[in-house]
């Protein structure tokens, strides 16, 4: 790789004379290297139906070590990287693309707009803290323990409302918090007082939190915004690498909306941490069409990013090319 000096670290980039190869930095793992292999592209995550009030399921085959109950399907959320199992005959719905397989119920229901989510029986969100294990003003907590789920650290817990919340005195609140990655995970379910199902809800809790696994077994695709252009390349925003089994980043589908049958580009990496003050990047890499083209291995986790591309003309406007990021 070669280690350019950006004008303005964030957002600019200017050409400057080549100083040799660099690793990314004291806290990479590994130094990513350019190479111009293609892999082939994994199966794609698809949708049942769509809309607020319809049952929505991203499906993926299950990640290893998390194999589902007879009779579950496995509801895959790649925005928030994770997936859960959940029984076959129950529903699931959302509003926005990051609640997908956020909560599910036996029986159909609906989000309303501009108002409270329902009380759902099997509820998976990223949280950003560990449960409290002391009583609140809201709630009083009937069970804190620390365990292991599947091998992920956990802490179990039961609350009971007090009244002074959104929810009625008693309604009860049983599930997990788990280690996910690098983040928290609550797989819990909701019960208002005198819900019979509670007990049975419970059991479902215990079973699908063994189920949880990272949304990504590989490589995803996103299309990325563009960032800038200067000194004959047009790069994209910031990204960043999920924490995910993906160790390379990658392009595909390369168009140039302009001239349809111009299918192929030349790119490169630009990558966090800085060398000396500068980005590091990665070696050109001709690629092309629908094809997916590596452009760096090794990658870890949370590697913050740029695609550039060498654009072939300016005049009359500055070349646009249309193309999927893997990480």
């Amino acid at each position: 790789m070669r280690t350019y000096h950006p004008g303005s670290t964030r957002s600019r980039f200017v050409l400057a004379a080549v100083i040799g190869a660099s690793a990314l930095g004291a806290g990479a793992c590994a130094r990513p290297a350019a190479v111009g292999a293609v892999e082939g592209l994994p199966p794609a995550v698809t949708s049942d139906a769509a809309g607020s009030s319809a049952s929505v399921v991203a499906h993926s085959p299950p990640a290893s070590g998390s194999s589902l109950p007879p009779g579950w399907r496995r509801c895959v959320n790649p925005v928030e990287n994770y997936s859960i199992g959940y029984p076959r005959n129950w529903y699931t719905t959302q509003i926005r693309p990051e609640e997908v397989c956020a909560q599910f119920h036996p029986s159909r229901f609906t989000i309303p707009l501009e108002s409270e989510y329902p009380l759902t029986a099997l509820n998976a969100k990223r949280v950003p803290a560990l449960p409290s294990r002391t009583d609140t003003e809201f709630e009083r907590t009937l069970r804190w323990e620390k365990t292991t789920v599947a091998g992920r650290q956990a802490v179990r817990f039961e609350t009971a409302s007090t009244g002074a919340g959104l929810y009625l005195a008693g309604t009860r609140q049983y599930g997990y918090v788990i280690r996910l990655g690098d983040g928290l995970i609550s797989i819990h379910t909701t019960a208002e007082p005198g819900e019979t199902r509670y007990a049975a809800w419970k059991t479902v809790v215990n079973r699908a939190a063994r189920t949880l696994a990272p949304a990504h077994r590989g490589c995803v695709p996103i299309r990325p915004g563009t960032g800038f252009y200067e000194a004959g390349r047009v790069a994209t925003k910031e990204l960043r690498t999920p924490t995910s089994r993906c160790t390379t980043i990658s392009v595909s589908d390369i168009v140039d909306p302009a001239n349809p049958t111009d299918r192929c580009q030349t790119f490169r990496v630009g990558l966090w941490p800085l060398v000396d003050g500068s980005l590091t990047y990665t070696e050109p890499v001709t690629a092309c069409g629908s094809h997916r083209t590596v452009l760096a291995r090794n990658v870890p986790d949370n590697t913050e990013f740029l695609v550039l591309y060498d654009v072939d003309y300016i005049d009359p406007d500055i070349q646009t090319v249309r193309f999927k990021v893997w990480r």
